[in-house]
Order: C-alpha cells, then structure tokens, then sequence
C-alpha cells in the first residue's frame, strides 16, 4: 500500500537533517513529482522550532524567483507534524555536482563560477529585497534542476558538460534558518554551514544583515572556482570575505559585478593599482548607490607597492614631468540628478576610474553618476606616467537632498 501524507504519495527519502525529513512525493491531482519536506515529530511539539519551520514556507511564498525553490502548499500530517510541499529539483545539489566532476577529473572553469555566481546573485538579490537573509548559504543548499530536456552521454547518464547542462538552473533552497530583518532588530545566534559561515555568525549573538550572504556567496565562489580563478578575481571575493561587516560589499550584486570586471578586465602591462587591489562594484542597471564615507583606493593598499611617488598625504601625485590626470565635473548634485565626470589626461596611455560606489571603470573618457542618498563622496581617476610610477586625482562630489 502506498504510503501518503495528506494526498501526496510518498516514493521515498531523499534527505535527512536534524529537524526534518524530505521525501520525493507525487502529486496525483497534477500528475507531477514533488518535495515534501517534514518536520520531526519531536521537533513539531516544540512551539518555536514548529513557528520557525513555518516561517520558511511563509518566506519561500515571498519570494518570486526562477532561482529560488517554490513553496506550492503548506500543510500537516495526522501527527500534527507540519509539513512543505515544495519544487522537486531532480539533478540533485551543487556539493554532488562538484564531487563528481572532480572524482572524474574535472574542475569547475570560469564561466561555470561565473554562471553559479549570477544565478545565485539573482536569488538572493530577491531574497535581500524581501529583507531576508538566508543565513546558510551553502553548496549543499544551492540545487539543480532541468527546464526540460536532459542531456546523455552514450551510458545514459545526465551529461552536463560544464559544470550545468543548457537545460538546468540553480534553485536556492533550505531557508529554515533565514532571518526575516524587517520583524526584528537582526540580532541573531551561531547559524550555518562550517566554511560559508560568516565571523559574526561564528559565536552569536550577532547583530547581522544582508553582508552575511555576501560573505557566504564569496566563500562558495572561492570554493568552486579555486585556481582556476585569475588573481583579480581572488581579490573580489577576498573583498567578499572582509572579517569587518563594513568593509564588504553592500549587495551581492557588487560582489558579482566586480566578478565580471575581474575575469573580463584587459590588464595592461602595468596595470593602475585599483584595478586589480582594491576596487570595489556595484550593481548594474542603475542599483548603485552614492554613500557617504565610503572609501575608494585607501593608502593602507596603495603602500602596498613600491617605487611610488607621492603627495604630503601618502597618494600620489596629479602630475609628474610631462604627465598627469585630472577630473573634471559639478561640485554639487542633488538627490536624482545625473552627473558626467570627464578625465583630463595628458601623457597617459592607461587609466581607471574608481567610483564612488566602488565600481572602477577603465578607459572610459567619461563617467556618469545618478546619487540616490545624500552624502559627501569621492571620484578617483589613477594612471601611470611613461615611466610607469602611479598618478591620482580625486574630485569631491556634495549630494544634497
């Protein structure tokens, strides 16, 4: 006799934790496979625990993404055990996904950390818009499933090629740890996977936000890219790690843009210091934001090399001999203004801007910025002389409400 819960028919456990059981169940009313994931009968006399577990089927229901597991009902078994039927990804996880490339010796290349990177940026990108934070991301937690048609070697089994097949996507799953920022203050106890926990969820109580995601997503990328990663792009997710909340990105989105500027970046034979240490992203399509205090190129970074001239202050110069950099553009913008920022170069073949936000952009004549918050913030323009030695020019931008 088949076993059931409610009209779901059980066909077997697919995974096991210490608070709840998942099985792979059949829908007979929409003739289609599903998740059911179900909370331990101990467990689900527990008011708090059972609240919790409910919570992530209420915030899974918040999110709309192709990248985020769907919650399609929430119900509870004759035990009182409260369960969640929830989105079947048939291709298992990224954690068995990435042990069997590497048993058969294979490695994730860049374009597979690249796609992990943008797809699980877009989910949580939903989630942080929700104000949750997922709190556990993991390999583990990130599941593949097929948009259709599967791909076969000649042995009949699922061929991705890279990392994922033309028909699969990542579905960011396990919320059950999520923190919902907007019903309480972000203080929060020890939580996570050993490896993709961020410092301030090492020991709890912690008062977190969404930069622990960022943490986590930096940590995953480091995870599968390894050395197949170029230098830059260490760089970024060492900056996704930062120790200090405040010195990471402000969105996954950052973290994830300055991926692609790493991998994509032309480096020139003497590249300007923040393009590879350092520099800093934003999200695209005008999400950026212009914040007070935020540093572009510190000289803690800049000491780091040698052979520099500099300034009274420790930066280097505007000018030297024949060469020098400049910034010209308003002094003031208002909150939703635009802005245009032209670089005056004389004697410079190579040059980067470093933005406000922390994006750097290279070879551009001209920048654009749309302040959306008021603020006191800097433009930095860097390049190098004939000789190679380093030049800086910064230009101090009001935003007023």
């Amino acid at each position: 006799m088949t076993e059931r819960i409610g009209r779901y028919e059980l066909q077997g456990v697919i995974g096991t934790g210490s608070f709840a059981t998942v099985h792979r169940a059949h829908d007979p009313v929409l003739h289609g496979t599903v998740v059911l994931k179900v909370l331990a009968e101990n467990h689900s006399l527990n008011p708090e625990v059972r609240e919790r577990f409910i919570a992530e089927g209420r915030a899974l229901r918040k999110v709309r993404s192709p990248h985020v597991v769907t919650v399609h009902d929430l119900g509870e078994t004759d035990r009182q055990q409260p369960y969640l039927v929830l989105e079947h990804a048939d291709r298992g996880t990224v954690a068995e996904r990435v042990e069997a490339h590497r048993r058969a010796g294979r490695a994730p290349e860049v374009g597979d950390v690249l796609l992990v990177a943008q797809q699980l940026a877009s989910a949580l990108g939903e989630l942080h818009d929700e104000q949750l934070v997922h709190r556990d991301l993991s390999p583990a937690n990130v599941l593949i499933t097929s948009r259709g048609g599967e791909v076969r070697d000649d042995d009949g089994a699922v061929d991705p090629g890279g990392l994922l097949a033309p028909d699969e996507r990542l579905l960011l799953a396990d919320l059950g740890l999520c923190k919902d920022l907007a019903l309480n203050s972000g203080l929060t106890v020890a939580a996570g996977t050993h490896g993709f926990r961020p410092p301030e969820l090492e020991n709890g109580p912690a008062v977190i936000d969404t930069r622990a995601d960022v943490w986590a997503l930096a940590a995953l990328l480091e995870w599968l890219g390894g050395e197949a990663l170029p230098p830059p792009s260490h760089e970024v997710l060492r900056w996704g790690r930062a120790p200090a909340v405040e010195d990471r990105p402000a969105t996954v989105a950052a973290l994830v843009e300055a991926m692609e500027d790493a991998v994509d970046f032309p480096r020139p034979p003497s590249p300007p210091a923040a393009a590879v240490r350092g520099s800093r992203a934003a999200p695209r399509g005008g999400r950026h934001r212009l914040l007070t205090g935020f540093a572009v190129v510190g000289a803690v970074l800049l000491a780091g090399l040698t052979g520099w001239t500099v300034r009274g202050d420790g930066q280097p110069p505007e000018a030297t001999g024949d060469a020098s950099v400049g910034v010209a553009g308003p002094d003031t913008l208002r909150v939703g203004q635009t802005g245009t920022f032209r670089a005056e170069l004389t004697g410079v073949d190579d040059w980067v801007w470093v933005l406000p936000d922390g994006r750097y952009r290279a070879g551009d004549t001209e920048v654009t910025l749309h302040p959306s918050s008021p603020g006191v913030a800097t433009i930095a323009l860097e390049g190098r002389d004939e000789a190679g030695d380093p030049l800086r020019a910064t230009h101090e931008l009001r935003v007023e409400e």
